[in-house]
């Protein structure tokens, strides 16, 4: 078992969620260690010579691969890394973020990747909320983590890994891969014990930390991947989401090496950067989000005219929702279907998708991932509504929410084993779950509950609006009403005509009620580094 984990850190068992293992696939051996799953599994089968990561003009193999993580895993303990401790593991998408994840897991280490724009306070209080006593970080994202060093106890030693040449006298990544052995016998890890440690990108407060076993990691690749995506080795994932976003985490590290597929990294991913590298690398399966959808569509219209993406076979879209307008936009000029899911860090990843095969339909989410079981209660009651009635998701499967030292929060997302990711959603009557906002995108006004993303869905397939956020501003007379700020496209300048023409689109396209009474035009809308609107943002600004 792991060593170093205190049990004040974990939540007792009455608030742990009850994980469920309803499908062969996720009925894995007391013992077993996700990182000789994802890679030594496949070398000892004969698939050592297969494409793991493409970066750049660069191919490294599984054997290739393997060589490396055994390699970093080995330096990790000479420099005093025990089974159950924390490694901050900070990089833009590069090789060595996976090798060096991988190679934690294998010594018994959890891994904590950090997203690249996190400031130097933001990464002392998570390193002293996780006891992170070891960090390998990429030499550009080196300054902040040193200015967070001299804040915090815990951190006893640096690994960087040297790219553009920062002055430092920490040890050197490349230098201690090259010195140590290249075989490594993986620590007996039992499935149970913690494999990864993931911070909430922070758009309703504080970052949390989240943690997931070695099955669960699995588990995500064993449900989704296969069931929803139909991954193969024949695969190639790419795309743009960050490897510390658990949505990126599970793209572009355990779906493709489960599967003994490729997965493609790009450092800087602007959209004409995307485009290339779905040529270069011959993506299949096109990881993003909303936002990065829309501005391969503004930016490269004729995308296809001028990139060979012959490869793509699926698109897949998360973090905020798809609106059938992007959808329809990039099915018409990409010729791909998008699966849209709702998946969380806590849940470590989607739970609600379509299937590949499924038709799909526009708006709606879709149905549970095999393996997964959800259903709407009342969140005042907590008695489970009919189809066709809004309340609040229930979800349980071999994923589960969580929370490290975070008790009060735990109690309040989980009950009687179901994990309650804090969304609302409506299960219609043929199954599928459709998704009306978060618990707390609920606008109150005049009595009458109106879901934000809703009225954004509305405005969004007007040719004027680029972007757009709902929130609930205060009122005296009807508590609060609805908000919206706007982002424009070219060529449409701000007006009271066009707010009026947006509020009677709304008026006559949903409910009267749910019309935005306040339009507000700003340039840019606050976002997380994982591309999410900080709505949270938004409404204390409205207020």
């Amino acid at each position: 078992m792991q060593e170093n984990l205190p049990d004040e850190n974990l939540p007792d068992a009455e608030h742990a969620p009850e994980p469920v293992y309803a499908l062969p696939e996720v009925s894995y051996p007391k013992h077993i260690n996700v990182a000789e799953e994802l890679v030594d599994r496949h070398v000892t089968a004969g698939r050592g010579d297969n494409v793991a990561v493409r970066f750049r003009e660069r191919e490294i193999t599984y054997h290739e691969l393997l060589e490396k993580i055994n390699s970093l895993g080995n330096a990790l303990r000479t420099l005093g890394v025990e089974p159950g401790d924390r490694v901050l593991v900070r990089f833009p998408n590069r090789p060595e973020a996976i090798i060096t994840c991988l190679a934690a897991q294998k010594i018994g280490a959890i891994p904590q990747p950090s997203m690249k724009l996190l400031r130097a306070k933001e990464l002392s209080e998570i390193i002293e909320d996780a006891g992170i006593r070891f960090a390998v970080v990429y030499d550009d994202l080196l300054d902040e983590l040193e200015t967070a060093a001299e804040h915090v106890n815990c951190l006893e030693g640096i690994v960087v890994v040297d790219d553009i040449g920062v002055n430092h006298d920490r040890p050197s990544y490349h230098n201690l891969l090259a010195e140590a052995s290249d075989e490594l016998e993986a620590y007996q890890t039992e499935g149970t014990d913690i494999g990864l440690m993931l911070y909430t990108s922070g758009t309703t407060g504080r970052p949390k930390g989240v943690v997931h076993s070695h099955r669960a990691i699995l588990a995500t690749a064993d449900t989704y991947a296969r069931y929803c995506l139909d991954a193969s080795e024949e695969d190639v994932f790419g795309g743009n989401p960050p490897l510390p976003f658990a949505y990126g985490y599970g793209d572009l590290v355990t779906h493709p090496l489960r599967f003994g597929a490729t997965t493609s990294l790009v450092q800087n991913a602007t959209p004409e950067k995307l485009l290339e590298t779905i040529e270069n690398h011959r993506i299949t399966v096109f990881c993003s989000v909303p936002t990065a959808y829309n501005q391969l569509l503004s930016k490269f219209p004729d995308g296809p005219e001028e990139y060979d993406i012959s490869s793509l076979r699926l698109g897949l879209s998360a973090g905020e929702p798809l609106t059938p307008r992007t959808f329809e936009r990039i099915k018409d000029t990409y010729d791909i279907e998008i699966l849209d899911g709702i998946g969380t860090t806590e849940m470590l990843h989607i739970f609600i998708s379509h299937r590949h095969t499924d038709d799909i339909e526009l708006g709606v989410t879709g149905f549970p991932v095999p393996g997964y079981e959800a259903k709407i209660i009342d969140p005042e009651t907590g008695e489970t509504l009919k189809r066709g009635q809004s309340g609040l998701l229930a979800v349980r499967g071999p994923t589960g929410i969580t929370y490290w030292n975070r008790p009060g929060k735990q109690r309040e997302v989980v009950e009687d084993g179901w994990s309650y990711p804090g969304d609302i959603f409506v299960q219609r009557e043929d199954g599928r779950f459709e998704y009306q906002s978060r618990q707390d995108d609920i606008i109150i006004s005049s009595g009458y509950n109106i879901p934000g993303p809703e009225v954004e869905m509305v405005l969004e397939d007007r040719d004027a609006v680029r972007e757009i956020a709902v929130v609930g501003a205060p009122d005296e007379e009807r508590g609060e009403i609805v908000k919206a700020y706007v982002v424009l496209n070219d060529g449409y300048e701000p007006n009271e005509t066009l707010v009026e023409e947006f509020q009677t689109h709304v008026k006559n396209t949903l409910a009267p009620y749910k019309y935005p009474r306040e339009v507000e035009f700003v340039t840019e809308l606050p976002r997380t580094e994982t591309g999410k609107i900080r709505r949270t943002e938004l409404r204390t600004q409205a207020h």
